[in-house]
């Protein structure tokens, strides 16, 4: 998502990533990303290691229940739900433009 960050906050939105990792592991996953990829995570990486968030918004991993699956919810400014993407395979992510494209249905 990272590469799309700034295109995400021109459309007039905010990227926010969560995380079951605690504070200390959630720095050492974005220093091996930097160090793998060369490249530098500028959105906010929450950790949620009680899950409580992870809980509230349906992202618990049914295969991993220690771990969040992905999951990309847009929430417009007054706090509806508009658009929302649960997968249940770790590796799937929702494609940055199809992101954008609900922000600018928006």
């Amino acid at each position: 998502m990272q590469p799309s960050y700034e295109a995400i906050q021109a459309a007039g939105a905010e990227l926010l990533a969560i995380s079951a990792d605690d504070p200390v592991k959630a720095k050492e996953v974005i220093g091996k990303v930097k160090r793998q990829r060369n490249l530098e995570i500028e959105f906010p990486l929450l950790g949620d290691p009680e899950l409580n968030t992870i809980n509230a918004y349906n992202a618990r991993d049914p295969l991993n229940p220690r771990i969040a699956r992905p999951t990309t919810y847009i929430i417009d400014e007054s706090g509806v739900i508009r658009s929302k993407v649960l997968d249940v395979r770790v590796g799937n992510r929702i494609a940055p433009d199809k992101i954008l494209a609900e922000l600018k249905s928006l």
